[in-house]
């Protein structure tokens, strides 16, 4: 066993075996920033906490701005833009990314953009160069969706930046759904995006329903809320096969996750499509805090989980 691991790390220069694998969000230490580049103008904005990754095929990278923000007045004249991706000043990743449209929300309007080339210093050339040529000979599941040429490093750049985990929670009153997303985040306070397979079961439960709720849970749920991404293609189902907090949502009365740390409570005033994806754009009806000091399930790729690990930097990391 030992021999095999250091053979596939001389190799492939990877020792973690899954392709995703599960952080706490709060206690993740060094985490990476992203910059927001203009190219053709000297220009840069952090933007970590205030871009949104909707998508993976195609890449699509939401930025959100004040509408009376200078920097949104210099931005949204760009059709190209660029993202630069630190760890203490070091720069290891940059995505180049092209404007799709723009939707305005309130005071707020996000600009969206499709990736088009992503370039990452994660892993070694030759390693890339080796994963690429075993990338294309692996067997894909039917249920996984497949991502050709450099759209895969792309989304590996954008997975270096933890992802939240959330637990979606649709109901028609009787019976009910819960499913994982990773592909979603705030619009300033009082809007929310979120992105699902237009061919899935789940988005057609969100369209018919037009409400839900969007649950961040403890770390320690990880393996259960990954269980839960068959249902993205399940029918609704009895409440008892779930595994469910006490408590209900305010507003809508829907059941919430078990190990639930805070939800909101949305209801669906829009939709944008790109590529495979449907992105759902919501009002925030009602939100609360149920359990406080937790650490927020996310996930980061394998790619950058080595570079950390390589980098000697502290990373508790929970296998599936």
């Amino acid at each position: 066993m030992i021999l095999r691991d250091t053979l596939k790390k001389l190799i492939t220069g990877l020792t973690i075996p899954q392709e995703y694998v599960c952080i706490g969000l709060e206690t993740l230490q060094g985490q990476s920033s992203v910059i927001l580049e203009v190219n053709d103008q000297q220009f840069s904005l952090d933007v970590t906490t205030s871009h949104l990754f909707l998508g993976y095929k195609p890449l699509i990278i939401g930025l959100t701005f004040n509408i009376d923000d200078p920097n949104f007045d210099i931005v949204k004249t760009q059709s190209e833009v660029t993202l630069r991706f630190l760890n203490q000043q070091n720069s290891l990743a940059r995505l180049s990314l092209l404007k799709i449209t723009e939707r305005k929300f309130g005071d707020k309007v996000v600009l969206f953009f499709e990736g088009k080339r992503g370039i990452h210093s994660f892993l070694n050339p030759i390693h890339q160069w080796i994963n690429q040529q075993r990338e294309q000979w692996r067997k894909h599941s039917p249920d996984n969706v497949s991502l050709p040429g450099n759209l895969l490093d792309q989304v590996r750049i954008a997975y270096s930046v933890p992802r939240v985990i959330s637990l979606i929670t649709t109901s028609n009153g009787v019976l009910m759904n819960m499913f994982p997303t990773d592909l979603h985040g705030l619009i300033g306070e009082k809007f929310y995006a979120g992105s699902l397979r237009r061919d899935g079961l789940a988005n057609e439960q969100v369209e018919k329903y037009q409400q839900i709720v969007i649950s961040e849970v403890d770390v320690s749920f990880y393996k259960q809320a990954y269980s839960l991404g068959k249902n993205h293609m399940k029918e609704l189902m009895d409440e008892n096969g779930f595994l469910l907090h006490p408590e209900r949502s305010k507003a809508f009365n829907f059941p919430l996750p078990k190990d639930i740390i805070r939800y909101r409570e949305l209801k669906r005033i829009d939709f944008l499509d790109h590529g495979i994806h449907r992105i759902h754009l919501y009002e925030v009806i009602y939100e609360q805090t149920l359990a406080e000091d937790k650490s927020t399930l996310a996930h980061v790729h394998q790619y950058y989980a080595q570079w950390r690990l390589n980098e000697g930097m502290k990373t508790q990391i929970f296998f599936r």
